[in-house]
């Protein structure tokens, strides 16, 4: 007589396992919502605090529109302003706001072009019967080209972003320690924020005072 072995076993039906795929999950998006909400939290803390930081500075230095600061993107020129005209060895940047204003956006604009042209060049080889291994070399090769080119600009705004502040903060501090705020402010998560809060009530250095900082103050109220 034989013996046929009929019996199937399905994962999928067992509950045990379904209710561990649903616990996985719930686990996963409470993890992701945690997360999710405390760098909510830090950035509109940072948002806050910098801010009130740049608004008190640029009303005591006696700046037209310190209200700009609390606007998105017009905070990022507002902060390059205040900073004024960046003396280098040899060179001068003028209007600091306009670039750390425009650099992001160049350097996003620059990686969506390269990325473009990626995808079009790859396109155009294989209606062209081109080999895959070649397709694919161009397209990695215009992808690390295009990371190279954003990470690049990256560098120049965090650089640019270390001298402004270094410039408003040494108005109220030591050159030094301004160095050392606006380099920690770049890779500390808030430093930023809480250091013009801190210094937005700190007495100005006497050879860095604004010149009728009281009379153009009175102008803007």
């Amino acid at each position: 007589m034989d013996f046929v072995y009929n019996y199937r076993y399905s994962y999928m039906d067992d509950p045990l396992n379904a209710n561990f795929g649903n616990a996985a999950v719930a686990v996963f998006f409470t993890i992701y919502l945690l997360i999710l909400t405390v760098a909510l939290i830090f950035a509109l803390t940072s948002y806050i605090f910098h801010s009130i930081g740049l608004y008190m500075i640029g009303k005591r230095m006696g700046r037209q529109y310190p209200w700009l600061a609390f606007i998105p993107v017009a905070r990022d020129y507002f902060q390059g302003e205040l900073a004024g005209e960046i003396v280098l060895k040899n060179k001068t940047i003028k209007n600091p706001g306009i670039w750390n204003l425009v650099l992001p956006i160049i350097g996003s604009t620059l990686f969506g072009i390269f990325m473009i042209f990626s995808v079009i060049a790859g396109s155009i080889a294989v209606a062209a019967g081109g080999a895959v291994t070649i397709i694919l070399t161009l397209v990695i090769m215009m992808y690390i080209f295009s990371v190279i080119i954003l990470a690049a600009v990256n560098v120049a705004r965090i650089v640019l972003l270390v001298l402004i502040n270094k410039q408003i903060l040494a108005k109220f501090t030591s050159d030094n320690m301004a160095l050392v705020h606006s380099v920690a402010s770049q890779f500390v998560p808030l430093y930023e924020a809480f250091c013009f809060f801190i210094m937005r009530d700190k007495e100005f250095r006497p050879d860095k005072e604004p010149a009728d900082s009281a009379t153009d103050a009175e102008k803007t109220e």
